[in-house]
């Protein structure tokens, strides 16, 4: 109890001695104040936990997929009397073109949301399942040519920026704007309080130093979160080269996939919440584990 006074009295002591100026902006975070930049940080820490759990746990992302084949011209409409899940009506070739053969595009859908009748037909059954790097899953009829089977694999993980800009730009949206708005609300609210009594807030009382166990966790997570960050963009980099890709759609899909080691990195930097950066270290470890074992699993 003695040592925890005398370092509060040096920490007070210490700050009577500062200058002015210094005592002007200290405890004013960022134009809004200690607590109020607590509030925001804890409130944005809790919004994109929401999200990013949202996401996964949502089955927003990563989610399984099916292709909607082109059709043959001359294949008969589909009659109402006809079961869907039942065997197939025609041998597969006879129901669909060749996309390899033709060089046709293709599209994709959430498995068991196929356009039409017949592509559902094809769908309603058990099919091999190919998984890719992220997570995502695509069903292909077992009934399909080995280049055919590639040509369309190849057109999915093609496709996948695209995908992902759909799928996650409104998450993405939602944790950029939200805490960027309670963040110009609290601004505005102390600047409204300034306006009204006419003179600067008194500075907030200076923080107490971490415990040692708490010092160590804080450097503990800010060298494994910056490790984190490092490997990101290694990947992003070699992604980049396999598949070249706007800046925008590339910031966009790793902005979101690191949102947990990000906010642990600068929450360790800035000294707070020791046990909730460390928290959102580990989850940016899990969440970066599968980019690491697709690089090191061949693509089934």
């Amino acid at each position: 109890m003695t040592d925890h006074r005398s370092n509060s009295l040096i920490l007070y002591l210490r700050h009577c001695e500062e200058p002015a100026a210094a005592k002007q902006w200290a405890g004013h975070s960022v134009g809004i104040g200690h607590k109020a930049f607590k509030i925001w940080l804890t409130t944005t820490i809790v919004w994109i936990i929401a999200l990013v759990t949202t996401i996964y746990a949502g089955a927003v992302f990563p989610v399984g997929y099916q292709a909607n084949f082109p059709l043959r011209s001359d294949l008969e409409p589909w009659r109402g009397e006809w079961q869907m899940d039942g065997p197939l009506r025609h041998p597969l070739y006879e129901i669909i073109r060749s996309p390899a053969a033709e060089k046709l595009p293709l599209t994709f859908q959430w498995r068991g949301y196929s356009t039409g009748p017949w592509n559902q037909h094809i769908h309603a059954r058990d099919l091999p399942r190919f998984s890719f790097p992220g997570g995502e899953t695509l069903d292909l009829p077992a009934d399909l040519t080995d280049a055919d089977r590639e040509y369309v694999k190849q057109a999915f993980w093609d496709q996948r920026w695209k995908r992902w800009n759909d799928t996650l730009g409104p998450f993405v949206r939602a944790a950029i704007f939200v805490p960027l708005g309670l963040f110009i609300v609290l601004w505005l609210a102390r600047r409204l309080r300034i306006w009204r009594s006419g003179k600067e807030l008194e500075p907030e009382a200076p923080r107490l130093p971490y415990s040692p166990a708490m010092e160590r966790l804080r450097k503990i997570t800010l060298a494994v979160s910056a490790c984190e960050i490092v490997l990101w963009l290694v990947i992003a980099v070699l992604n980049d080269r396999e598949d070249p890709q706007a800046l925008a759609d590339v910031i966009l899909i790793m902005f979101v996939a690191m949102l947990p080691t990000n906010l642990a990195f600068i929450m360790s930097l800035l000294r707070r919440g020791p046990l909730t950066a460390a928290a959102l270290a580990g989850l940016g470890l899990w969440m970066l584990l599968p980019q690491i074992t697709a690089r090191i699993v061949p693509l089934s």
